[in-house]
């Protein structure tokens, strides 16, 4: 499947839920639940999606919707898992419109 990150993208729409806090000037997001299915494990660290939040936080986003205390995501890994340090993971609001539409037409 081609996508704007590539080609042969999966996008896991497992249960990760972010949640967002205004810190003055600044919004935080933290990983609030890891649904530990085994798809965001890798040989370095126990969940991928929150290693990539803690470490790059909102710059892995790509996706828009209303701000909420809490959202779950659809998350995408590219690269070698094997050094988690050379992958790109992206994550993207569920309620994204485009994603949500993109999705709805998946399921179908």
């Amino acid at each position: 499947m081609e996508t704007a990150l590539g080609t042969d993208v999966v996008w896991h729409t497992d249960g990760h839920i972010i949640s967002l806090r205004l810190n003055k000037h600044e919004v935080q997001v933290s990983l609030d639940n890891c649904p530990g299915d085994g798809n965001c494990q890798v040989r370095e660290v126990e969940c991928v999606v929150g290693y990539f939040i803690d470490t790059f936080g909102l710059e892995c986003n790509v996706g828009s919707a209303a701000v909420a205390p809490t959202m779950e995501i659809a998350w995408a890994l590219m690269g070698d898992d094997y050094h988690v340090q050379e992958c790109q993971l992206w994550w993207i609001p569920v309620e994204d419109d485009a994603f949500s539409s993109w999705l709805s037409t998946k399921l179908d």
